[in-house]
């Protein structure tokens, strides 16, 4: 929540001429709800599933059709149980957009529909909960400045030397 990836990530598919793939609108397209209904209507368990699901299904039509893409994960998907092994076993780099809490928390403060932003202190909380998760990321990226510079931070990691086959995901903290 916060961190810029779908902005970062539309202005990165733009730049590599990949397709953006948004895993929360996926989501909410299988699931013919918002998140927040999702999670209200089955909980955060059910959600993960669908998530997890719907992680496999976007990763596998891409490979079928050998189709680069930018994927944003949601916050909490790179924090789920053997979601990091699966992506690392997949050959798929993972950037984590990183700012410091006190900016996501700023940016979230005026963002609604996020059923897991409640107030500053379980915000705090889950943003230190997933932390572990989020280090685990094959790059980190600071996120807190012009989505432009940070589009032009990640095209100058060691991922683009080589063919442009691979996917890229872009992990959120904190939703």
């Amino acid at each position: 929540m916060g961190s810029g990836k779908t902005t970062v990530g539309t202005l990165m598919a733009r730049q590599l001429a990949w397709r953006f793939v948004d895993l929360d609108d996926r989501i909410e397209q299988a699931s013919g709800l918002r998140i927040s209904e999702f999670f209200e209507r089955f909980g955060e368990q059910a959600f993960r599933s669908l998530e997890a699901d719907q992680l496999r299904a976007v990763l596998g039509r891409a490979a079928e059709l050998k189709e680069s893409i930018v994927l944003a994960l949601g916050g909490g998907t790179y924090a789920q149980q053997g979601a990091p092994e699966f992506l690392r076993a997949q050959a798929i780099p993972v950037i984590w957009l990183d700012s410091p809490v006190e900016s996501l928390l700023a940016r979230c403060m005026t963002m609604s529909g996020r059923p897991l932003f409640r107030d500053e202190p379980s915000f705090r909380a889950l943003h230190a909960q997933r932390l572990p998760s989020y280090q685990m990321a094959d790059y980190r990226v600071d996120s807190s400045g012009d989505p432009a510079l940070v589009v032009a931070e990640i095209l100058r990691l060691d991922l683009f030397d080589g063919p442009r086959e691979n996917h890229l995901v872009v992990e959120k903290p904190g939703s």
